[in-house]
């Protein structure tokens, strides 16, 4: 499902490290917000099926999508290569704030940035 193209609604088998873009508002963050999947977990309701959980580049987590959530809510943009193991929102925010994400958050902003 990778190659398809970055503005189709389709189901996504998200994985740590996928770039999307918002389709709707969070809070302050408006539609076009920029984030990475920094973890996956199994949605017991739904089997064969992953919740994602999403970090935009501002540094707001802007939660956990259900699979009908990431369709209504998110399109996946691309990939970078990162490793994270999400441990509990205070270190989430430690890492932000100590630039782990920085590298792949200059790479979604350009992958952003040719797709607009």
């Amino acid at each position: 499902m990778k190659n398809m193209k970055s503005d189709e609604k389709t189901v996504q088998a998200y994985q740590v490290g996928d770039i999307v873009r918002t389709t709707e508002s969070f809070g302050p963050n408006l539609a076009g917000s920029i984030g990475i999947v920094y973890e996956t977990y199994p949605d017991n309701e739904m089997p064969a099926s992953e919740i994602v959980s999403i970090l935009l580049t501002n540094g707001h987590d802007i939660g956990s999508f259900n699979q009908a959530e990431q369709t209504e809510s998110l399109t996946w943009l691309a990939h970078v290569d990162i490793s994270y193991a999400y441990s509990s929102p205070s270190q989430l925010m430690t890492d932000f704030r100590d630039g782990y994400f920085n590298q792949a958050f200059a790479e979604a902003r350009a992958v952003a940035d040719r797709l607009v």
